[in-house]
């Protein structure tokens, strides 16, 4: 077990897990359990005792957001009508929570010569056909310099032009127009558009005002914005533009009416996608996830067809009107007659290997194992982490053993085995506890994700395996859950998470990380208390989404 793995931050927990045997809800002053390296004493039922949220305030703080290179090349094409390459743009530092968090876009040096390039090449790039499109008189003429100007500046920074705005950017015309080019201002104003702070950034600020301190609303503008980049990740469509022209999204009463119409179009089906394999900690799996080849032969040449076997999985049961039970209990079809003959390959795999539901995803098994064999700890933690929010920490200033040392003292015959007896040790029995007993479920599938009967225990710290095959035992025990129990296997496990009402409100929780882009204050806050309603009553990925964005907080904020 290692500091990093137990510390794998997702956000506020739902509990807070504390190895040292301190469990409770981090929003409120209640906790149960023992002292010391015990493990943690749950009730008669083993669930720890449940603290219902208490409501929180709607208001968010006043911020300002970096678009994402994704989202910056979808913001330039919506300006320029053309596409742009954002492959080698310095990419958002990973925050180990959700890629677009508010408070993870910094521009640095790099970055600043990026953009500066990047909308250089682009305008100057643009064919005098594609220019006089973005000109409104459709010529490429001095006298048409207001109204391009007005267009330009409000479809960039998605509200309508300021004066000052159109002062200063027809000083950058007046300029280049100097060159004898009559192309060449339009180019340079679109340039200095695309590079100016109100295109890069999305604003949550709301208008001016001399109250500090003070909760106050977004403008309709400010509200599109936001609605639009969270459920599509891309800039307003001229609809929705309009409807914040007309004071529309600001309305309790109609903004639940514009955001299903945004659900309802292709982009926020995608950008769903895009949060399931975020919340699934899978959009690195390409790139990060390797296995030793003479553990797991073939695993690199199946990976690419195991991460798109996930999309397809999130597609077909992760889509609008798809139910969170089906995430968690829906058949996973193996179309890839590669991946199916590897998923098979192991010799004491059974000939039907029925997976069912995300946690017998290949993807998700491999990512959460090692290079060469399965880890019991790493399963449970994505299981605590992501599925329950339910976030373990170490004592301070504690370094747990390496499971290593256990490895080369004892030379196991089991995985299994291994981890048990590194967890009688006192100093690392209560966080396995709550960890290994989860991760043994999914013990019938190999650290690669092959279906298997049997393990032949290897191991680089070993010259031999120390025994012939043994038989697996995927039994183990869900503890401090709604749903606690002894189950045997990955689809026992899964039918159990879809039942749990606290799985649900952590999806609300993870949700609203990704959408709004922040973690929350308190479990109370209006997006998670209301999409856990919705989950609670439908179970559906729209209605969850619906409330979420429809929630007080979408357009209220405070100035801190």
């Amino acid at each position: 077990m290692s500091l990093r793995s137990l510390g794998w931050i997702c956000g506020l927990g739902l509990w807070a897990l504390a190895c040292t045997g301190q469990l409770g809800d981090p929003s409120s002053d209640t906790a149960s359990g023992g002292t010391g390296s015990d493990v943690p004493a749950p009730q008669a039922d083993g669930s720890l005792p449940y603290a219902a949220p208490q409501p929180a305030s709607a208001a968010l703080r006043a911020r300002t957001w970096l678009l994402t290179p994704e989202e910056y090349g979808r913001s330039v094409q919506s300006v320029l009508g053309v596409p742009v390459d954002v492959s080698d743009m310095e990419p958002v530092p990973d925050n180990g929570v959700y890629p677009n968090m508010s408070t993870s876009g910094l521009v640095r040096a790099t970055l600043a010569e990026q953009y500066a390039a990047k909308a250089e090449a682009a305008v100057l790039a643009l064919s005098d056909q594609q220019l006089r499109a973005l000109i409104p008189c459709g010529k490429v003429d001095a006298t048409c310099k207001a109204d391009f100007l007005r267009a330009a500046v409000s479809k960039a920074f998605r509200r309508p032009a300021t004066e000052e705005d159109l002062t200063h950017y027809g000083e950058v015309f007046d300029l280049a127009a100097e060159s004898g080019d009559p192309a060449l201002p339009f180019r340079w104003a679109l340039k200095g558009v695309l590079s100016s702070p109100y295109f890069l950034y999305r604003t949550e600020i709301g208008a001016p005002s001399d109250e500090a301190n003070a909760a106050f609303r977004l403008t309709n503008h400010e509200i599109a914005t936001f609605l639009s980049y969270s459920a599509l990740g891309a800039p307003p469509s001229a609809t929705l533009v309009a409807a914040a022209d007309r004071g529309e999204l600001a309305d309790p009463a109609l903004l639940p009416g514009h955001i299903e119409q945004l659900l309802s179009t292709p982009g926020a089906t995608d950008q769903l996608g895009h949060f399931l394999v975020q919340w699934l900690r899978l959009h690195t799996f390409e790139a990060e996830v390797e296995k030793f080849e003479d553990v797991f032969p073939g695993f690199a040449e199946v990976k690419a067809a195991m991460f798109a076997e996930t999309q397809s999985f999130l597609r077909t049961n992760g889509g609008m009107e798809s139910s969170i039970a089906s995430l968690f209990t829906a058949p996973v079809t193996q179309a890839d007659p590669a991946l199916s003959a590897f998923y098979r390959s192991d010799a004491s795999g059974a000939t039907d290997t029925t997976r069912s539901g995300l946690l017998s995803l290949g993807s998700v098994l491999a990512k959460t194992a090692k290079q060469y064999l399965t880890s019991p700890t790493l399963r449970g933690l994505f299981i605590r982490d992501q599925l329950l929010c339910q976030h373990i920490t170490l004592p301070e200033n504690f370094t747990p053993p390496p499971i290593e040392e256990s490895e080369q003292r004892m030379a196991p015959k089991t995985t299994r085995e291994l981890y048990e007896t590194h967890a009688a040790q006192s100093a690392c029995k209560a966080c396995h506890a709550l960890t290994d007993n989860v991760g043994y479920m999914l013990e019938n599938f190999d650290g690669a994700g092959r279906y298997r009967t049997l393990e032949q225990y290897t191991s680089p710290s070993l010259t031999a395996p120390v025994a012939g095959p043994q038989p697996i035992n995927a039994a183990g025990r869900l503890l401090n859950t709604d749903v606690d129990g002894e189950y045997d296997s990955a689809a026992e496990l899964g039918e159990a998470l879809s039942r749990s009402s606290w799985v649900r409100e952590c999806v609300a929780r993870q949700a609203f990380r990704f959408y709004f882009g922040q973690a929350e204050s308190a479990r109370g806050i209006p997006p998670v208390a209301l999409g856990t309603a919705a989950l609670n009553r439908t179970g559906l990925l729209r209605d969850l989404l619906v409330a979420l964005l429809s929630s007080p907080s979408t357009v209220e904020r405070v100035r801190e």
